[in-house]
């Protein structure tokens, strides 16, 4: 009987026999985006700083799933970039991002397990699916004006198509480190967002007559999809030129360290398994 209550014990105490726990906390880094007017991937060109909150559920020592918030900014200028045609292009935008990410983490080693198998920290890699909101707007004598309901693209005229979305998901992945300091933990990561959208940045197509904009979609439009000037000049007009990359998606990345407080620990079913255990 005592053999059959060990082993019954065992089978409904098992994910707290192995390291159970929730944990709640706070996240802070940088993130910057990627796309046609920061088409270098890698170069982490005006960057801003991010944050948000952390929630995590700890499975076992190997796997864990996170719910986070993030907030932060998005921005880019081509009056920044080494490139003289996105000089001459002079298209910018900023946007506040906000971003819900269900994450799922896993451990390279035993993170946390009790006994001389279990590690302190270890390396994880994570993966998941997250919702965004991102709003472009754009400056324009000292006024930031939102982008998408302008249709700089010529969305909404006789010659576009639809308004794009400012709501949108996409697949976080990244890597990071873990280490474990009694009842807090602390994470630092690198994190790329896979999106489905090619206007974070208000950008993707190719330019619309002005004066078509400007009759159909207001003057101020006009004026926030070719800020270059060269629709003044006599000759040939932009219209039909490549004003971005049709054929690429977007991108932004997200760098921090969270700092975690472990709210939950071992279920009491662990100290009872270790008592019959040891009566046994």
């Amino acid at each position: 009987m005592q053999r059959f209550l060990l082993i019954l014990l065992s089978l409904l105490s098992w994910p707290s026999l192995h390291a159970q726990v929730n944990e709640i906390g706070g996240t802070i880094g940088a993130c910057y985006y990627i796309g046609d007017l920061n088409p270098t991937r890698h170069y982490p060109r005006d960057t801003k700083m991010a944050g948000g909150i952390v929630f995590r559920h700890n499975f076992n020592d190997r796997y864990a799933l996170r719910l986070q918030g993030l907030y932060g900014t998005l921005q880019a200028y081509d009056s920044d970039s080494p490139d003289s045609l996105q000089q001459l292009r002079n298209l910018h935008f900023r946007s506040k991002l906000t971003e819900i990410s269900l994450l799922l983490e896993i451990n390279f080693f035993k993170y946390r397990l009790r006994g001389k198998d279990g590690r302190k920290w270890t390396p994880f890699v994570f993966g998941g699916l997250a919702y965004f909101h991102a709003n472009p707007k754009a400056q324009l004598d000292d006024t930031w004006y939102d982008l998408q309901p302008l249709g700089t693209e010529g969305q909404g005229t006789s010659v576009g198509g639809n308004f794009y979305k400012v709501d949108q998901v996409c697949i976080p992945f990244g890597a990071g480190m873990k280490f474990n300091l009694g009842r807090v933990d602390v994470q630092v990561e690198w994190g790329l967002r896979r999106t489905y959208t090619d206007y974070i940045d208000d950008v993707s197509g190719t330019y619309v007559d002005n004066d078509l904009l400007a009759f159909e979609n207001g003057p101020l439009s006009a004026q926030l999809a070719d800020p270059s000037g060269l629709s003044d000049v006599p000759g040939p007009t932009q219209s039909g030129r490549a004003r971005g990359d049709v054929n690429t998606r977007d991108w932004y990345q997200y760098t921090g360290v969270a700092i975690t407080y472990i709210i939950s620990r071992f279920s009491d079913c662990d100290e009872q398994y270790n008592w019959m255990k040891r009566k046994h």
